[in-house]
């Protein structure tokens, strides 16, 4: 063999390389690209253009469909939500009182067909003053 002929096999060796390379490259720039595109559809997705309907003509809901399934539930409202005053007074106490003083007051405060008990202030308070509880990691 002469030293061209051994040099060769190292020349394809470092083409196939070079290629390699370079496939890699391209690889690395398609998923970067890939992937700033997720994350712009995932970011139209949670700002809700992706729920805003296909067909520009068609007309807008007048309420959302979760306003009708509340507007429609079994059953009556809560006793403190079907009344603000005493919502308004059970707000104006709910973080300086315990939920039996709310009670107590409210018993003072109200005739006895408003009047609820403290486990129902409680229930109240959680469906609609206490913060959400953090997300599962």
């Amino acid at each position: 063999m002469t030293a061209p002929d051994r040099d060769t096999p190292l020349r394809e060796a470092l083409a196939a390389l070079g290629e390699a390379r370079a496939l890699a490259e391209a690889s690395a720039r398609a998923a970067g690209r890939a992937s700033a595109a997720l994350s712009t559809t995932l970011q139209t997705a949670r700002e809700g253009a992706l729920n805003t309907p296909t067909d520009p003509a068609a007309p807008a809901p007048e309420a959302p469909a979760c306003a009708h399934t509340a507007a429609h539930r079994p059953g009556r409202p809560a006793r403190i939500a079907a009344d603000p005053e005493l919502a308004a007074f059970i707000r104006a106490r709910v973080n300086r009182l315990t939920f039996h003083a709310i009670a107590a007051e409210v018993a003072a405060t109200f005739p006895p067909s408003r009047r609820v008990s403290a486990s129902a202030i409680h229930r109240y308070w959680q469906k609609h003053w206490r913060s959400p509880p953090a997300p599962h990691r």
